[in-house]
């Protein structure tokens, strides 16, 4: 356990910022401990009704800490792992369960986003600003049989500021910080008859940290640094729109469009002064109609599309050698949700996606004529269809479901998957759970048809498999639930050692994508929250052993453990104050310089500190401390993050 050890100051800080007078508060400033959840079933339950192990990141949890980025909002949740290159506005991946950072599916307002590029599905998180985020649900295993390809290890479900039926006004957020940093965010609501409209703009920019130290690569042959901060600068705009049409109809729209420019080092760049960046647009857009046939039966239409468009820049200019990956997807869906009687609700509808990769860039004929480029474009597209029904019951002590679905999947391939789950509630406090499900996840445009990065137009999708079975606590002051878990991952793509079918492509030896690699992952997640009068706890804690079953290689950036606690105290009911431990295990990463190495990074343990109070009624200052005692620690080798930085805010709620 020596490198889960925390320094007795890091302890000593936690306690001096919590160890003051206890004052009782209303509940109404203290944490929800079993909040309404969607992301199980996708329909309204509490957190203790769901079977799947499922987490959930209320407001109030956002507005702790002066996060720049979803990163560090999503840091210390149970199973799941999360990196980042650098600093905020950096590329991050995230890693649930032991599966690939491909394998988790991240909705946003239940749009798709991921990439369509040959490297895989990662969806670009450095690319959603927390001002557009109200909440986020993360469920954890397969739900490939609820929301269809992609969820193998997981869904991370965010949820952005939605229109409410509350009191209308603005808010208006400045927050000033180390490194330069600075952001600006501002919220109008209006009710409009039937209907209520939000609006939510955000700027957020920062100078940065320099990404990687040139003098750590200074002796490595090939490895070009530059000395320069990455600063990032990032904006978006969001609008929600819900309307009643009738007493039975309603209509709700969503629209997001961030754009990011954000710079990093780029460490095979050939010559340290080259300035690289990247720069990133997101748009998104959905439609809702929800009508209630009856009181027993409610039917949804909705449509989902998303725009992902990422460039590559060298000293300001595109470079041509990454060129552009534009991603698009469009989603339409029929849900249903019919109840008989109170303990009974069944699930089912059809879902078609289509999804397109537009990619451009430039290569070289590396035997004839290497000095004279080659335009390589790829714009290809592919559908799914699927078909799926739910059914969840209570009855007595016990609580069961069954989800399935069926799955028609590009190059004439279908596939089912399933949910079974079952619970039993041993007495009014303790509860029983156990799950076992199966997920499927469909390879990319990029991965099928992008030959000059190994596509394969002959992929089969990755399949996994998910055991899982649980012990949860819950009364009116604290919730618990720890979990062990079971799981298979199978036909996972790889790099092969076979060229790819292309004559062209072969002569450069482009090896293919094939379905090649198996892993599997054992483990225990425990999270836990508790209110006592003036206080609030919160901790994650995962053990897990991650193993790859097709070569001796370690499986990169999966500690072995990790967790989180955080601590909050309500001095009176106008001030607040926070402490937050983030700590994980040393794990195997990515070696800078080679291509085929490992390096293991070692474990770290860092403090964040906050305080909230209310000048006066819709006046608030918050002031935070980021990584207070100046660690040093690497998510992956080499990758620098920043080290103590201080943040202030400032909040004005206008009604």
């Amino acid at each position: 356990m020596k490198n889960f050890e925390l320094p007795k100051r890091t302890w000593l800080y936690a306690c001096m910022l919590v160890g003051l007078p206890t004052l009782v508060v209303s509940n109404a400033q203290a944490q929800e401990l079993n909040p309404i959840v969607v992301v199980s079933n996708r329909v309204n339950e509490q957190l203790s009704d769901a079977l799947p192990s499922v987490s959930v990141i209320q407001n109030s949890d956002i507005d702790k800490f002066r996060y720049a980025d979803l990163y560090e909002l999503l840091s210390g949740q149970a199973g799941l792992q999360i990196t980042r290159t650098g600093g905020p506005g950096n590329p991050t991946s995230t890693y649930m369960r032991g599966a690939n950072s491909t394998q988790t599916l991240v909705l946003v307002d239940g749009i798709p986003f991921a990439s369509q590029g040959a490297i895989g599905a990662i969806a670009p998180l450095e690319a959603i600003p927390l001002p557009q985020v109200e909440r986020v649900e993360i469920l954890r295993g397969n739900a490939s049989a609820v929301y269809g390809p992609g969820a193998a290890g997981g869904v991370i479900q965010i949820f952005t500021q939605s229109p409410k039926v509350i009191a209308e006004g603005a808010d208006l957020k400045a927050d000033v910080g180390s490194l330069n940093s600075r952001a600006l965010q501002t919220s109008i609501r209006k009710n409009t008859g039937d209907g209520q409209l939000s609006v939510t703009l955000s700027d957020n920019r920062s100078d940065g940290i320099s990404t990687l130290t040139p003098a750590r690569y200074a002796q490595t042959p090939g490895v070009n640094v530059n000395p320069d901060r990455n600063g990032f600068d990032a904006q978006s705009f969001g609008l929600g729109w819900r309307q009643n049409l009738s007493a039975s109809t309603q209509l709700v729209l969503h629209y997001l469009n961030t754009s990011t420019l954000a710079s990093y080092d780029n460490p095979y760049a050939y010559t340290s002064s080259e300035r690289w960046s990247s720069k990133s647009k997101l748009e998104m857009a959905g439609a809702q109609v929800s009508h209630r046939l009856n009181e027993d039966w409610k039917s949804t239409l909705s449509y989902g599309q998303s725009t992902s468009k990422l460039s590559t820049l060298t000293n300001d200019v595109l470079n041509a050698d990454y060129g552009t990956t534009n991603s698009y997807q469009k989603k339409i869906k029929w849900d249903n949700v019919v109840s008989w009687g109170k303990n009974t609700q069944a699930t089912f509808g059809y879902a078609h996606q289509l999804s397109e990769l537009d990619a451009e860039r430039t290569s070289y004929d590396w035997n004839v004529d290497p000095a004279t480029p080659i335009d390589v474009r790829v714009n290809q597209s592919v559908r799914q269809e699927r078909l799926f029904g739910g059914v969840n019951q209570r009855v007595g002590a016990w609580s069961w479901r069954v989800n399935l679905s069926h799955e028609k999947l590009p190059g004439n391939q279908s596939d089912d998957t399933y949910l079974l789950g079952a619970g039993y509630d041993l007495n009014a406090n303790y509860k029983v759970t156990l799950t076992r499900s199966t997920a499927i996840h469909s390879p990319t445009v990029g991965q099928l048809y992008d030959v000059a990065f190994g596509g394969n137009a002959n992929l089969k999708p990755e399949h996994s498999t998910n055991n899982e079975i649980g012990l949860q606590f819950k009364d009116d002051n604290s919730f618990w639930r720890v979990v062990a878990f079971d799981v298979q991952y199978k036909d996972m793509i790889a790099a092969s050692s076979n060229l790819v079918n292309d004559p062209f492509w072969a002569s450069q030896y482009v090896t293919q994508l094939e379905n090649l690699s198996n892993a599997q992952n054992k483990g225990i997640e425990f999270a836990y929250a508790r209110k006592w009068a003036a206080w609030g706890f919160q901790g994650a804690y995962t053990l897990q052993n991650p193993e790859n079953l097709s070569s001796s290689r370690p499986i990169q950036n999966r500690a072995k453990r990790f967790g989180s606690v955080t601590v909050t105290h309500f001095w009176d009911k106008r001030t607040s104050l926070n402490a937050k431990v983030l700590a994980t295990s040393e794990r195997w990463t990515p070696m800078i310089g080679s291509f085929s190495s490992s390096a293991l990074a070692p474990g770290y343990a860092v403090l964040n500190l906050s305080a909230d109070h209310q000048v006066r009624l819709g006046l608030k200052l918050s002031f935070s401390v980021l990584n207070a005692l100046g660690k040093t620690y690497f998510h992956l080798d080499g990758y620098n993050n920043p080290s103590r930085t201080y943040h202030m805010g400032l909040k004005y709620a206008y009604r």
